[in-house]
């Protein structure tokens, strides 16, 4: 198996057997087999009329027949080779993690990128229908990857706008194996490397920190910008202060019980909007009802674990200033904008007294 990156926008794996395949993208084949599969990186504002001769277009470029084309607006650097020498088995994907999808969202007109793409090459006597069952469980272990990293939707997401995925085994292989889902030792194997790759590549803090509050690290520094000019501390311009405040994110960010709060508050978001908090319709829910109290305690809770008292009575000040639409987050969920108040109050906390000459270690 050759892997060759043709140009700064594609890579070739050559195949060193024809291939049965099932994929849920096109394939380009005249005797329903393929000898190689493509990755092509394009920009995110891809777009084109017919897909299936941009994918023909694609083999012709490079001189190639009997190939699986997979579509990504990622960048290269995030396409992956997975080797399982206890299985024969090689895995490439590439990892995208926008826009996600979800139950709540609208249709994406047109679709025409997949982000998360996964071609799982197998050298095993899989029977037909053991590879359906493979790329079902490849499937799921994709679902329960966006689901585990909180992938930013509306509602728990199942991965991004137009995911794709293919199995190939040789075809000079017998069909001997029944059955390959998530508790086959096959199943399981490829099921568990292609989670821990999509895992991986979340676990950026940036990343994280979007996922969970719906907003980046930057659109968050420009709401604590806000709340600066609305209360300034004397002789301290906007720059100094957001200088200072990243520094202290950072510190607070770099605590796994600071991440825990902002978790546990997009957990309960997720449940709400969906309607499995027991006792509590989700329409009840959506409104913010005055019965859900748990959200200000969790607010509560961190901006004490963050800044103590005071982190505490910032976060009230905060809050206030959200109810009058001074500051913009009342539109994040009913959880979290009660854990964005706690940030940005125990950080005001933290920024004056750290000014102040106190012992912060930053």
């Amino acid at each position: 198996m050759k892997i060759e990156y043709i140009d700064n926008n594609t890579i070739l794996i050559r195949l060193p057997n024809p291939m049965k395949i099932l994929s849920t993208v096109y394939i380009v084949s005249s005797n329903g087999y393929v000898e190689n599969i493509v990755f092509r990186f394009v920009s995110k504002d891809f777009y084109v009329e017919n897909l299936v001769d941009y994918y023909k277009s694609i083999a012709r470029e490079i001189s190639i027949e009997n190939a699986v084309i997979f579509i990504t607006a990622t960048s290269i650097e995030n396409f992956i080779h997975t080797r399982i020498d206890e299985i024969d088995t090689d895995i490439f994907m590439t990892i995208g993690l926008e826009p996600a999808v979800c139950i709540e969202t609208k249709v994406f007109k047109p679709i025409t990128i997949s982000t998360i793409n996964i071609a799982v090459v197998i050298r095993q006597p899989l029977t037909d229908n053991a590879m359906v069952d493979l790329l079902r469980t490849i499937t799921e272990a994709k679902c329960l990857a966006s689901s585990d990293i909180m992938l930013r939707c509306r509602t728990r997401s199942s991965g991004t706008v137009t995911d794709a995925i293919a199995v190939l085994k040789p075809l000079d292989i017998g069909e001997e194996i029944l059955f390959a889902g998530m508790a086959t030792t096959i199943g399981n194997t490829i099921a568990r490397a292609v989670h821990r790759a999509i895992v991986s590549k979340a676990l950026d803090r940036k990343n994280m920190f979007s996922y969970l509050t719906g907003l980046s690290e930057e659109e968050f520094l420009d709401l604590f910008r806000e709340l600066y000019r609305y209360m300034p501390i004397p002789n301290i311009s906007d720059e100094k202060a957001i200088e200072i405040v990243k520094m202290l994110l950072h510190k607070i960010l770099s605590d796994p019980n600071t991440w825990s709060f902002i978790v546990a508050a997009r957990e309960l978001d997720l449940h709400g909007l969906v309607g499995t908090i027991p006792n509590i319709s989700l329409e009840e829910f959506a409104r913010d009802s005055p019965r859900i109290i748990a959200d200000e305690i969790i607010g509560m809770a961190l901006a004490m674990y963050i800044a103590g008292i005071k982190g505490l009575f910032s976060m009230y000040w905060v809050e206030r200033l959200k109810e009058k639409n001074i500051l913009s987050h009342n539109v994040l969920g009913v959880f979290e904008d009660d854990v964005i108040s706690a940030l940005l109050g125990s950080l005001y906390t933290l920024l004056y007294e750290y000014i102040q000459g106190g012992t912060i270690d930053v």
